[in-house]
């Protein structure tokens, strides 16, 4: 009897294979060092394939970051609305810090100016923090300003974190205490 099923996988299980290659290949390697050739022998598909989902070793890069962004954004939105009001964003900007330290190597590698891809992108993080911020019960007269200083806050403590780990409690109830003072 004859297996019915498909020989090749979906079009997004493979734009997904490529991308996890990729993404082992860039922590391994870094964003400048690997070529398309070792992300499709990684995810094992013909260099065609690649063609089919990306136009270029920089969409590529920009494809990882948008979804790095999108997975932190996940896991930061799902901490915030756990919580609510302004608890929610106390534990959005510790799920960012957080997350941030739990995949450093990455993060780093990906947004490092020399990784930049062919596009400049919107700061997703942002945009989805400043929605959260305006749809609170009293939202800030400026939740895009608002959500702009704050992660700047977030990510200048968790860049100070990574290198002084010991002044991580101090820092995120300073963080605690500014998202009080901001947001009341």
């Amino acid at each position: 009897m004859k297996s019915t099923a498909p020989r090749t996988k979906p079009s997004d299980e493979r734009r997904t294979d490529l991308l996890d290659a990729a993404e082992e290949l860039v922590q391994r390697q870094g964003a400048e060092r690997f070529t398309v050739e070792d992300v499709t022998s990684g995810a094992g598909v013909a260099k065609g394939t690649f063609y089919l989902h990306f136009t270029s070793k920089g969409d590529l890069l920009d494809a990882l970051r948008d979804r790095y962004v999108r997975r932190f954004a996940d896991v930061q939105l799902s901490a915030a609305h756990a919580e609510g009001g302004v608890a929610g964003v106390r534990a959005w900007m510790r799920a960012g810090v957080t997350e941030y330290l739990r995949d450093v190597r990455l993060h780093d590698v990906l947004f490092h100016p020399t990784a930049r891809g062919e596009r400049d992108s919107p700061n997703t993080l942002v945009d989805t923090f400043a929605e959260f911020l305006a749809a609170l019960e009293s939202p800030p007269p400026d939740p895009e300003t608002t959500a702009l200083i704050l992660y700047s806050a977030m990510h200048g403590v968790t860049d100070h974190i990574v290198h002084a780990p010991e002044s991580g409690d101090r820092l995120l109830a300073g963080l605690d205490r500014l998202v009080v003072s901001v947001l009341g």
